[in-house]
């Protein structure tokens, strides 16, 4: 049970991306491939499934499905890096969660004029199909409304060698925004969180455990 809850510990984190990133309705409009790390992507199936190869892995996917790239800050993931000196005892626990995952976001901003909204939820379900393809195990889409809105959203949880990838979607349904999100987290390293830590984890991302 304890996998379910780090889940939704990502679930959480992507919930307050979602709410702070999507209210001005604002996006790069741009591609995944501005988002490459420094270190090329790998072009075959690493040795060693650590937090560098499942992120290029998802940056893989997410390039090969041109998903628009985002102005929302970075979360996990190699390239995010830790903070200067994390001085309190939250800022410690975040660091640690962050070396537990790799990440990947993208915001569509809302359709300008008669534009349709929901314009990436097709490419979205095509990139679970691409983890599949990559050795991926899916379980079944979890899609209900949220809010007082009635905000479309859609997950995913896959696994791979000891891996739980989080694949998420959202369709605001007041302005037409959408976002994905795409968090993975290492099952060994998460195990190392006590129940206190991962409560902690949930509230301070405006969730309750």
């Amino acid at each position: 049970m304890r996998n379910t809850r780090w889940v939704a510990v990502a679930g959480a984190m992507a919930a307050t991306l979602l709410a702070t990133g999507c209210g001005g309705g604002t996006g790069t409009g741009g591609t995944a491939s501005s988002a490459i790390p420094t270190t090329s992507v790998a072009a075959t199936t690493p040795t060693v499934f650590d937090q560098r190869a499942v992120y290029d892995e998802i940056m893989e996917v997410a390039i090969a499905a041109k998903l628009p790239d985002t102005d929302l800050p970075g979360i996990g993931g190699p390239t995010s890096g830790p903070s200067p000196s994390p001085s309190t005892e939250e800022e410690r626990l975040q660091e640690r969660y962050l070396s537990c995952t790799a990440s990947w976001s993208g915001l569509v901003p809302p359709p300008e004029g008669e534009g349709s909204a929901g314009g990436v939820r097709d490419e979205f379900e095509e990139t679970v199909d691409a983890f599949v393809r990559k050795g991926w195990t899916a379980g079944r889409p979890d899609e209900r409304k949220t809010g007082d809105e009635g905000d479309t959203l859609v997950g995913f949880t896959l696994e791979k060698r000891g891996w739980t990838l989080a694949a998420n979607y959202k369709l605001y349904e007041i302005n037409g925004a959408e976002l994905l999100l795409y968090m993975a987290t290492e099952d060994s390293c998460m195990e190392q969180f006590t129940e206190e830590e991962l409560d902690r984890l949930f509230s301070e991302n405006g969730e309750q455990p």
